[in-house]
């Protein structure tokens, strides 16, 4: 698959990030692999990469 511009959401707040990668788990779940920023503005930027339950990404044009 193609790199796919996403948001990462953790209850009310989103982070720009990159869908890279699915995987399902043993236990049937669907997780992404998502490259993700967190801060700006005063606070420094931190990048991150891992898997996340799949209801944590949505797509970025919905």
């Amino acid at each position: 698959m193609s790199p796919r511009h996403v948001w990462v959401r953790f209850g009310s707040l989103a982070s720009p990030g990159v869908l890279l990668d699915w995987r399902r788990t043993r236990s049937g779940r669907w997780e992404a692999l998502v490259v993700y920023a967190t801060g700006g503005g005063t606070v420094d930027v931190t990048v991150t990469s891992q898997w996340l339950p799949a209801d944590h990404v949505r797509p970025a044009d919905d």
